[in-house]
């Protein structure tokens, strides 16, 4: 019997910290959507998983909440590359120089127009 009360609690400790642990990651992908230029598909999950889901490496300009970058700028609480240019130019250049793997870092190469 204590065996079963062990068991049943040490899964629902594990399911719960799965749950919570999943929770608050944002979207798998997202649009950047910017006036003239195509549109960027970000891939978040994986930028994540590169910074060790440390949030703040971006997040600390603008908050964790869809559409907000858009906002802010409409705001005027961010500058229209502001985002682009001190984020993510920036962190890939950076791990271009280190010898890592990065990402690109010309306009034209995340803003994509169809063929």
């Amino acid at each position: 019997m204590k065996k079963t009360v062990f068991l049943v609690t040490l899964i629902f400790v594990i399911g719960l910290a799965v749950y919570v642990s999943a929770q608050g990651k944002g979207s798998e992908t997202v649009i950047f959507e910017k006036g003239r230029m195509p549109a960027v598909t970000f891939p978040h999950h994986m930028h994540q998983q590169e910074l060790n889901n440390d949030c703040t490496a971006c997040h600390d300009l603008f908050p964790m909440k869809d559409g907000i970058i858009k906002e802010m700028i409409t705001q005027e609480k961010l500058k229209k590359q502001q985002v682009m240019n001190s984020k993510c130019v920036k962190c890939h250049k950076d791990r271009k120089k280190e010898g890592l793997a990065a990402g690109p870092t010309k306009c034209t190469d995340c803003h994509v127009r169809s063929k």
